[in-house]
């Protein structure tokens, strides 16, 4: 549809999402996303997921990265990306709702995002992604990680994201699609904003704040996401 993103239609993500315009299920459209806040009111993440295209590009097969057996790391796009999730990154007590929480998501708050470059300039390059809440007139920095072998940080920076990688063993498509600087570059030609409301038929936001994935064991580090025990997070409950 050549409508545009003027008209809501045209939406691509680094998932290169094919139900909202084919019927091909080995066919879709891929762009690099970055994910400014993912949220409900038990976890939060930012999340910037770089690609190997330069806008909206459609797919087919592998590059698709849609099947199992390694092909989601053989895509255009990094679908993974490098969230940083407090909960996830061991500080528990960070966002949530109620006063035993530093942010407290039950109250109105102020979501700052800031994109910094290496040498403090417009023209440089993406070298960190800082995330700073404003609640009850008080800047709340973002909780540091307590994650073995990824303590200490609190921003999503190309360090951070092959620590965390490293620490979970997850495999590093973030570094393979060009990391920030490759987020960065997408930015100088500019992105759409796109705010919405939604579900997830295919995993249940599990992603986000409960255990995930299913077949993994929620002891292991970086499996579970947040409090939620995914009984509730399914679409049809949510609606």
């Amino acid at each position: 549809n050549e409508a545009g993103a003027k008209f809501g239609t045209g939406y691509c993500d680094a998932q290169c999402p094919n139900e909202k315009f084919v019927f091909d299920s080995n066919k879709g459209i891929c762009c690099v996303e970055m994910d400014i806040w993912e949220a409900n009111n038990r976890a939060a993440a930012w999340t910037p997921h770089p690609c190997s295209t330069v806008g909206p590009t459609k797919c087919e097969g592998i590059d698709c990265g849609y099947g199992d057996n390694g092909e989601r790391w053989k895509g255009f796009c990094d679908k993974d990306g490098c969230d940083m999730n407090s909960y996830r990154m061991g500080a528990q007590d960070f966002y949530g709702p109620g006063p035993e929480f530093k942010v407290d998501s039950s109250k109105p708050l102020t979501v700052v995002t800031q994109f910094l470059t290496h040498d403090g300039t417009d023209n440089g390059m993406l070298s960190e992604i800082i995330r700073v809440y404003v609640q009850d007139g008080k800047v709340i920095g973002h909780a540091n990680s307590s994650i073995p072998n990824a303590t200490g940080h609190s921003s999503v920076t190309d360090a951070f994201c092959d620590a965390q990688k490293a620490a979970f063993g997850d495999f590093n498509h973030h570094r393979a699609k060009g990391g920030l600087q490759s987020m960065g570059q997408t930015l100088k030609r500019g992105m759409v904003l796109s705010l919405s409301v939604w579900d997830d038929f295919s995993t249940h936001m599990k992603w986000l704040d409960s255990k995930f994935p299913d077949n993994q064991e929620k002891e292991k580090l970086g499996v579970t996401r947040g409090p939620c025990d995914g009984t509730t997070s399914h679409p049809d409950y949510v609606r």
